[in-house]
């Protein structure tokens, strides 16, 4: 009664704590191998891959932020949109001859660089894209709004083959027929993908010990987009013993698949890309 403020109970906040925790295992990933030792029914599925981001409207879906070291005066951000450099190049061509990494944070981009000719200088050189070295041309990459790209993007999407999920682009069916040609790579010729050997040009049946639908996953399809060296051995390893924890679990942490199917790539809740067996279970409000 003299003025003072009750303090909130500390039993209240005890239960928000344990389920932070958890939560940011589940967006932020966790820091041990993730062994397939529970299972959960599809709804329950969902509301996870509600809560990792990107989660919101087709036109975020993809878009990476790449912000510059912290210092005074430092620039804004760039918000990179994988659909315009994907209708005009494969991913090899940067996560492969570029080198850079799929993993975010761990390329090294500069301006020092980009000027000699790497990374992103290697195309925006004046001659194939704008140049980095033009001051006056920072805005087109370095943006305050993450939105900036949206109206841009519903332009470009109208002559393109829709798809449910991801940017609600369907890229095979658009490369399939002839809506964009990426080129495979920066060489001159631009040669055509690796021929694949007889025995991987049939998609591979993969059975699951869930009882859900089997798994039929296309070396042919990836090879369209991607170079062998992409996959193997680094994210999948092909002796049993580097995929024994590979589970849809596994997955959600952004392991094996989830590499590129949970950020870049259409997401894991487009379940009939990869189970043709299943029905997709789509919750209002986005991508997801």
């Amino acid at each position: 009664m003299g003025g003072r403020q009750r303090e909130a109970p500390r039993c209240v906040i005890l239960p928000c704590r344990l389920f932070v925790v958890p939560l940011l295992l589940v967006v932020l990933g966790a820091p041990w191998p993730v062994a397939p030792v529970w299972s959960m029914d599809r709804y329950e599925l969902m509301q996870i891959l509600r809560t990792i981001p990107p989660n919101g409207p087709f036109e975020t879906y993809g878009n990476t932020a790449l912000r510059p070291p912290p210092k005074k005066g430092s620039m804004d951000p760039v918000y990179f949109p994988h659909w315009s450099h994907r209708a005009r190049y494969d991913c090899r061509v940067c996560h492969l001859e570029l080198k850079f990494s799929i993993y975010k944070g761990e390329t090294r981009i500069s301006r020092r660089k980009n000027l000699a000719g790497k990374y992103c200088g290697a195309c925006h050189d004046g001659k194939t894209a704008f140049a980095v070295k033009d001051n006056a041309l920072c805005s087109r990459c370095h943006q305050p709004d993450k939105n900036a790209f949206n109206q841009a993007f519903a332009a470009f999407t109208r002559r393109l083959p829709a798809a449910e999920f991801g940017n609600g682009i369907d890229w095979a069916k658009a490369a399939q027929e002839g809506y964009i040609d990426p080129l495979h790579t920066l060489q001159p010729g631009n040669q055509p993908p690796m021929p694949l050997p007889e025995k991987l040009l049939k998609p591979l049946e993969l059975g699951t010990k869930a009882p859900r639908s089997g798994i039929l996953f296309s070396h042919q399809d990836h090879m369209g987009w991607l170079d062998c060296s992409n996959c193997h051995p680094e994210i999948f390893d092909i002796q049993k013993e580097g995929t024994q924890y590979f589970s849809m679990e596994s997955n959600i942490y952004g392991q094996f698949c989830g590499v590129c199917h949970m950020r870049t790539a259409f997401p894991m809740s487009d379940c009939h890309r990869c189970h043709p067996g299943m029905k997709n279970h789509r919750t209002g409000g986005g991508s997801f």
